[in-house]
């Protein structure tokens, strides 16, 4: 499990009504064993120089811990099947790595790619990049003496552009404040990378693209930015995969961009487990291992 910008492990895990909100909590109680990590330069993770954090190099580490995981090297035990499941930038990161990596083992079989479509909605976005600022400016990371590059969201800006508030318990949009974590300029300016045509066409796993319907980065109804329902999704993104994707699309009733943290957050975890479930256990695949 692979963050977005400003979030970290916390994202999946949440501790704001679990049994709604945690990705991790869905899926171990569906008998899937997790593992979500902190992106290098957020939560426990080491903060190198904030130049090197881009979506390229995101990837490189992404795909040797793909490997590390088949290999049974990250707590003893072999998983030959792997499923890499990004929200927003960490969506980008696993979209690239799996559109360009030629390393053996480095690739997911299946990807859930959160909250991440080829088109933004340009005002949300021009809001998002005037929300940001240094790090150490912000109260949570003032005394931490991180260099210049890193950045994360001014106080009082997250709800706007990250939750859908009447979709979000009252307690939410403070407790997704108090969990926000760190970015850094060349990740913002890297994550083009991961959209472009040679890149998602050649992506030949499995994906489900999962989004709120009220995603205020990529949705707005009124320019043509639909995300009213999975079909109209699908219609948007479809040509920017190809065959071996077997792309499905699912969207998330009254959520936001940040959609796990929304009341039907688990709504969300249960159809991309059960999307899983029919890829590894029951469903029956086409020529290009597609469920059908």
């Amino acid at each position: 499990m692979v963050a977005g910008i400003t979030y970290d492990q916390n994202l999946f895990n949440s501790s704001q009504s679990p049994n709604t909100n945690s990705h991790v909590f869905a899926s171990t109680s569906r008998g899937y064993s997790t593992f979500a990590i902190d992106r290098l330069g957020t939560g426990l993770s080491q903060k190198p120089a904030p130049e090197l954090l881009t979506v390229q190099s995101h990837a490189y580490v992404v795909g040797q811990i793909v490997q590390a995981l088949r290999a049974g090297t990250i707590g003893g035990r072999a998983f030959p099947v792997v499923v890499g499941v990004g929200h927003s930038f960490g969506a980008a990161i696993l979209q690239y790595l799996a559109g360009t990596s030629t390393v053996s083992g480095t690739i997911p079989n299946y990807l859930v790619l959160g909250s991440f479509l080829m088109t933004t909605y340009a005002p949300t976005v021009t809001l998002f990049a005037n929300s940001l600022y240094a790090a150490t400016s912000d109260p949570k990371f003032a005394g931490s003496g991180l260099p210049a590059g890193y950045i994360t969201t001014i106080p009082g800006t997250r709800d706007d552009l990250f939750l859908y508030t009447p979709g979000v318990e009252t307690a939410m949009p403070a407790y997704e404040e108090s969990v926000k974590s760190l970015a850094t300029l060349t990740e913002r300016t890297s994550i083009g990378a991961a959209r472009t045509p040679a890149v998602t066409l050649a992506i030949k796993v499995p994906v489900i693209i999962v989004v709120g319907q009220y995603d205020a980065l990529f949705c707005h109804e009124p320019s043509g930015l639909t995300c009213a329902d999975a079909t109209k999704v699908k219609a948007r993104e479809a040509a920017n995969f190809g065959p071996k994707a077997c792309l499905s699309t699912y969207v998330v009733i009254d959520a936001g961009h940040a959609y796990g943290l929304h009341i039907k957050g688990r709504d969300a975890y249960n159809a991309t487990n059960t999307w899983v479930d029919q890829y590894t256990f029951s469903g029956t695949k086409d020529v290009n291992g597609c469920v059908i």
